[in-house]
């Protein structure tokens, strides 16, 4: 099945129920020990953990912020929400379960090395949480573009298409009447939340990504003359805190090529499987197909080369310089573009085995399929 979770049921009456998100998993002591403390790194592979122990590394970074206790949100509450999220991230080869927990962990390391989460309230802290765990929530593997193009789809999605379609289910989680997480806030601070965790989500959007670079342009040249001793705190400390939220997501969203390129490696399969099987899609409904996602045209390894030079570069390297702690990150990604100097599409494909690639499908055909009902 390639949906656990159908948009039919997204959209049913009635809260999220029990057989549909699961128990809480029994916790294997050894992984979790050994995930655990690579929580604050950039070190931590999840493609190598199971979707059990995943959770359970979920709900600790909560916990290491001892958030349920300074919120007052019941630990219980949280594990169903951790679950109703897993329960929401289809089986796509990139844009699943995996990635989710993936952003969620790269987002806590970035804040706990950068200083952005002492800078953070607590309802900040578990905003910018939240929005990373749920920022591509009921992703169909396919972008927003071709939900455009597709017919049948478009009346479904407004706007910057996913992204708002996660931020909505979202909170249409958060609020079910059986997970409950923003219980305790009041109406005012109910919305204060959610406009951090809506814009934390929206800043996902690749279209946006120009803007963003621009804002920190206009950020550093605010600061450009500062004593360089001082320079990264100053610039950290007047950077608007709704903002740095925003980066923050942003760079864990594409922080793959930040990590060892063994790990690195095996995100471009997971990603490229899916960016082709969207171009068969694509073909198969006589659309015209996204450049990127035409395998008989496009190479893997160029993708990832052109996705680090003109994408992550010129974001990442301006992050540095906002955030001078992160500057080994930002080393370890020009080595990994080096690596990739090495490869071919034949090698990488030889090393499929290895890299522990998902074999997800696109959830497009279940989502079409839902929808007309």
């Amino acid at each position: 099945m390639d949906l656990q979770y159908s948009v039919q049921q997204a959209n049913s009456c009635g809260g999220v129920f029990q057989e549909l998100i699961g128990k809480w998993p029994p916790r294997r002591d050894d992984m979790f020990a050994r995930g655990k403390s690579l929580l604050p790194t950039m070190r931590l592979d999840p493609t190598r953990f199971t979707s059990d122990d995943l959770v359970h590394l979920a709900l600790e970074i909560f916990l290491e912020l001892d958030l349920p206790a300074l919120l007052g949100v019941e630990v219980e509450r949280l594990q169903r929400f951790i679950l109703a999220v897993r329960s929401r991230m289809f089986d796509n080869p990139y844009h699943n379960w995996v990635h989710a927990f993936d952003v969620t962990q790269t987002v806590y390391a970035l804040s706990l090395r950068t200083g952005t989460m002492s800078r953070l309230s607590a309802w900040e802290k578990f905003a910018l949480l939240v929005g990373a765990l749920c920022h591509d929530l009921e992703h169909p593997g396919v972008s927003s573009l071709f939900l455009e193009h597709a017919a049948d789809l478009a009346p479904y999605f407004k706007g910057p298409v996913l992204e708002k379609h996660h931020a909505l289910r979202a909170f249409e989680v958060m609020v079910d009447r059986e997970i409950g997480i923003l219980d305790g806030l009041n109406t005012v601070e109910y919305y204060e939340f959610r406009g951090n965790v809506s814009k934390a989500i929206l800043a996902t959007e690749i279209a946006r990504h120009k803007d963003y670079i621009s804002r920190m342009d206009e950020h550093l040249a605010g600061h450009q003359n500062t004593a360089p001793q001082d320079a990264s705190k100053v610039e950290a400390s007047h950077i608007d805190k709704q903002f740095e939220m925003e980066i923050m997501i942003k760079a864990a969203d594409i922080s793959n090529v930040l990590k060892p390129f063994s790990v690195a490696k095996r995100w471009a399969i997971r990603v490229t499987d899916e960016f082709f099987l969207q171009g068969d899609e694509e073909a198969a409904r006589g659309l015209p197909k996204t450049p990127a996602c035409d395998r008989e045209t496009q190479s893997r390894v160029a993708l990832q080369v052109g996705f680090i030079d003109f994408v992550c570069s010129p974001f990442y390297d301006r992050l540095a310089q906002i955030y001078p702690d992160i500057r080994d990150s930002v080393e370890q990604m020009q080595e990994n573009r080096n690596m990739w100097a090495a490869y071919t599409d034949e090698s990488l494909e030889a090393e499929r085995s290895l890299c522990s690639s998902a074999s997800g499908s696109l959830s497009i055909g279940v989502l079409t399929r839902a929808l007309s009902l």
